[in-house]
This record gives C-alpha cells, structure tokens and sequence, in this order.
C-alpha cells in the first residue's frame, strides 16, 4: 500500500525516505527536496528535509504494484474519491498561501500516480501529545505558552474564514525552539465573505476534543470560530490534567471533571477559561481566540522575530509586507497607532477601558439630561400659545420660588382653545388605547398559534424517532436514519444525533459483510487474509473492511521466505510481505 523507500516523486525532485503516519486518507512520509542555494559564488546542490502528504482513501482505494499507481475499487469510490482529492487539493493550496510562525508551511500541491500530494515543511521535534504522554501534565506557565502561539495562529486562519476543525496535541508540534506549530489542516473549512461555506472536507471527530456542533453536518454551515474555541479549551484541559475531557455529545449524561480536582495547582483564572471555552452551548464560549487568551494569565517568553503583528496591542518585529496582503489584515488602527509609544506607555486592555469610560461617562450624564427634558416635555403636552401676556408673565412670577426645573414648561391656565385641544387629545388617546388592545389581541393569538405549532413540531419530531427505531428493529438502517434526519431538522438533540450515529455504523457493518461475501477466506496474512473472488477464481487478499489490498488476479498462492508468492498469469510470481507491499516481481521461483 506504501511507496517504497527511495521512491522518487516530480522528476526526481522529491525523494521519500520512510513513513512516518497513516490514517483513513492520507499517508504522510518523511523525504528531501533535492534543490540548488544559489549564491554569489555559484550553486551548491542540498537535499532539504521535508515532509510529504499522500492522499490515500483508504476504504475505496489501492495501488497498483506495477505502476505505483492509485486505482479504486468501483465506480461509487471513484466519485468518493476524486471528490475528495479535489477539495483536499484545494484546502491545501488554501494553506500555500498562510504563512505563520506558529503553523507549519505548505511548500507545494501537485498530482502524480493519479492521487495528490502535499508537500510541507519538517519541524525537528515531537508532537504535544508525545510530550505529554511522557510528562503526564504540563506545568500551567508552559501549557499557556502553547496555547498562546496555537492561539494566536487561529487567529491568523480566522482572520481569513477559515476553521482548522482538528485542534488536539496529537496536531501540534514542539520545534527545536520550544515553540509550537499547528499542524494538518486535512479537515478545515473556508467561507466566503459571507460567511457561507465554501469548501467541504470530510468530517473527522477527534473524541474529546470535537464541539458538538461538528458532530452535526449542519452544524458548520456559517462561520463561527467557537468549534476551535473549543478544541483549544480542551487541548489546554488535556495539558494541565493528562485527561481528556469527554465527549461533548456525551457531557448531558457524562459531566465534565473541573480541571483543579484532576491537579490542584491549576489557577482558578485558568480553570475559568477552561470551563467557559469548553461549553456545550456555542453560545456560551468565548466569542473569538482573542477574548479566551485575555482571559489567561499568559506568561512572558521570548517572542519569534518573524512574528507578524496581532491584532492585540502588542508589538513585535514586522515581517514585510506582501502582495497577498494577509499581514496587512492583522495591522490594525490600534497597532498603528501604539508602534510608537514605549512599553510603559502601551494602552492595555485595561487601560483603553478606562480611557473609554472617561469619555463616556460625561456623554451619558448630558444625554440623560436631554432624554430627560424631551421626556418630561412630551408628557406635559405641547406648550399651548398663552392667551395674554400679563397672564403668562404671572404664571412665570408664581413657579420662581418653587421646586419646578427650569426645563420645565411653564404652566398656562386653560382657555377654551386649550379645552379643545384637550378634548381632541384625549379622543386620540382612546384611538390609540383601542389599537394598543387589537395589537395585544393580535399578539395573543399569534401567540397561541406559534405554540399550536410548536406543539404539532414536537409531536412530529417523536412521530419521526419512534418510527426510526422501529425501523432498526427491524434492520432497516437506512430508512431508520432517513427519519432520523428529518426529525434533526425539526431540533437537533442528543438522542437523534446517537441514533443517527448509530445507524451508520451499522450500515458500515452491512457494507462490509456484503464485500466480504464476494470472496471465498483463506488463510490470515498479516492484517490482511488471503482470498479467493468468487467471480473469476482468482487470488488476492483483502483487509479488514473487506477492501482488496492485494488485487484478486492470481492463479495461485504459495508461501515465500519473504512473505507470498502469487502466481500470475504468464506463471512467473509476485512476492509480496504481510503489509501488501510488493517486495519482488516476476520471479520464475520462489
């Protein structure tokens, strides 16, 4: 299934080494880009180690041992795939243009062996998970330190629409400078200006670290960034307990252990932020990365001088500007603004806060005034022509030893104009009252009626989960997890969401007993087991999935020193290992 080490990709100018990670899309290799440092003095070839990402669907997909080529099963994988490759060639060459201290380089995209590659830049060091399964926990200045920088580069992807989607240790690299640097981006999202998406990736649940809302595919439909918001609260929950927290769908059922009676030397300012990143309720985090690292006590170290600027009032070093203008979105007003004052004279969050509420205190005091005034105007009524002027001057002369305010309006004494005006404006008050009571008459039956359908909504909604259980009795998964889906775009809950889960796994389960059924088993071969297809009689082997790993075109199978000789049909063998890779060809013995 593996490229062989030494396999040499775009004409030679990568080379693979060994394998480094597999998963269900993708293998990752670790290789040299064989290049030229061009300097005053001449050329000097060097081979500059990198990393290499193969799109490999596993379940639908093999490769040709012959050609190296990727080939797929039937016709139902082959739009799988290609639909996938496509969007994993176009998140990555998303990510060829962000470039960030904290978030490993995309160096190329191209397609070879009918699949696509991704190039990347290698980080000298360990991932965060491996540091934290020889740890145990991290001490609370370094874990905050990670999170600041995984932080601040989900800042940067946020501040172009893009969700990383796939927060955890296990994507988050420690370099040779204790720095971290965030990784994979194999399931992001991007969205356009508004706010719709426009990139799908396969859906990928990290356990532990997923928001529930990545648990529904229409839950990522607009762009939010608290489902990373998330993730990083529970990644930070991982660092300072060793635990991972439980999944959020699960919480209802299985509550979350406070972080400080898993290790009591967590602050409570940290837990606070832990507690309130990680909420069930979308709404209830932290609306953006910059608002959960406020609250943080994060502690001093020694910034990257290719730090581009935050949009945070802190300055750093500015890299140049660029043609893509990404740095230009992260310097904003107040940046420009504070590059020149001294760190003493840097307006902290704490300070710009009192600065505003210099300003708007005096501003709310005169508009209260003024609020008041009109207020008290339009109760008293509109201030009525006086009928003489010794009357009016009298009037004036009589409130100036009283408590009335000079904003009030003088009291006139009523004539037989003002009796009119009176009379017609209480007519007008009783035209205004007899529509203020239709408008509540109006809103009650509308009301009533909205919960005449919200009752008739909730109603359908247990109709739909009570015929879809019914329908897995009887094993019927399919159109059990058809009601399934309608009764989620009635409310989305905890139930529906497991059932609808559920039903997946066991069409799964069908599907690979129907694949299965298609061969006749033999013996075990590594992961794998050696079978015959019942269609033609040829051998071959098949994995777990009942997904032809070693292709079905064999006359027969003999055992090798080196693994199986396979014989094909000109009678010379193929020897392949227990991992399915072809080790020799066309041997006449074996």
């Amino acid at each position: 299934m593996i490229l062989p080490k030494g396999y040499c990709l775009q004409n030679g100018k990568y080379c693979l080494t060994e394998v480094i990670g597999q998963g269900g899309f993708g293998i990752t290799y670790s290789g040299v880009w064989n290049t030229e440092v061009k300097g005053e003095l001449g050329a000097v070839k060097t081979a500059v180690p990198i990393c290499i990402k193969e799109y490999f669907f596993k379940d639908y997909c093999f490769r040709d041992p012959a050609t190296m080529q990727v080939r797929v099963h039937s016709e139902t994988g082959r739009r799988l795939f290609d639909k996938f490759r496509e969007r994993q060639i176009q998140e990555a060459r998303i990510l060829s243009e962000v470039h960030h201290p904290y978030i490993v380089n995309v160096l190329e995209v191209f397609e070879e062996n009918n699949t696509a590659y991704i190039a990347m830049e290698r980080i000298t060091g360990r991932s965060l998970k491996s540091l934290l399964e020889d740890e145990g926990q991290l001490t609370e200045p370094c874990a905050l330190k990670y999170i600041d920088q995984i932080g601040r580069a989900l800042e940067f992807v946020h501040a172009k629409n893009i969700l990383h989607l796939d927060i955890k240790p296990g994507n988050i690299l420690i370099d040779e400078h204790d720095d971290a640097r965030l990784i994979d981006f194999g399931v992001s999202k991007r969205y356009d200006i508004d706010n719709q998406e426009t990139s799908t990736t396969t859906l990928t649940l990290s356990k532990g670290f997923a928001a529930i809302e990545q648990y529904d595919s229409d839950g990522l439909t607009g762009f939010s960034p608290r489902p990373d918001i998330y993730s990083l609260g529970a990644t930070l929950y991982n660092l300072l307990t060793g635990c991972v927290p439980p999944e959020s769908i699960l919480r209802v059922t299985k509550p979350l252990t406070e972080p400080s009676r898993l290790n009591a030397n967590i602050t409570p300012r940290t837990e606070h932020a832990i507690l309130r990143a990680i909420q069930v309720n979308p709404a209830d985090r932290y609306a953006s990365v910059r608002e959960m690292l406020d609250d943080l006590d994060i502690p001093p170290y020694p910034e990257r001088k290719d730090q581009p600027v935050a949009a945070t009032g802190q300055t750093t070093q500015r890299a140049p500007l660029t043609n893509d203008d990404e740095r230009t979105q992260l310097l904003t007003a107040d940046v420009e603004e504070t590059a020149l004052l001294t760190p003493a004279e840097q307006p902290t969050p704490a300070r710009r806060r009192k600065g505003k509420r210099r300003v708007l205190i005096p501003l709310l005091i005169g508009l209260s005034v003024l609020i008041g005034w009109a207020a008290s105007y339009l109760i008293g009524g509109s201030k009525p022509a006086p009928t003489n002027e010794p009357t009016a001057n009298l009037l004036l002369q009589s409130d100036a030893g009283s408590d009335r305010s000079p904003f009030d309006p003088p009291t006139v004494a009523p004539s037989s104009a003002a009796d009119k005006q009176a009379e017609k404006h209480q007519s007008e008050e009783k035209k205004t009252d007899k529509k203020t009571e239709e408008k509540k008459s109006d809103k009650a039956e509308t009301t009533t009626h909205d919960d005449a359908s919200s009752e008739t909504s909730n109603a359908r909604y247990v109709a739909l989960v009570a015929s879809g259980k019914m329908k897995m009795e009887r094993g019927a998964y399919a159109d059990a997890k058809r009601d399934f889906a309608s009764a989620k775009e009635i409310k989305v809950t905890e139930e529906v969401i497991r059932l609808s889960l559920a039903c997946d796994d066991r069409i799964e389960e069908d599907n690979v007993r129907a694949r299965k059924a298609l061969y006749e088993q033999g013996m075990p071969f590594g992961s794998y087991t050696i079978v015959r297809k019942k269609q033609n009689g040829r051998y071959g082997a098949i994995d777990a999935q009942g997904i032809e790993r070693i292709r079905c075109i064999y006359l027969s199978v003999g055992r090798s020193e080196n693994g199986r000789a396979f014989e094909r049909e000109d009678h010379l063998y193929d020897i392949y290992n227990a991992n399915g890779t072809m080790v020799a060809r066309g041997l006449t013995t074996y």
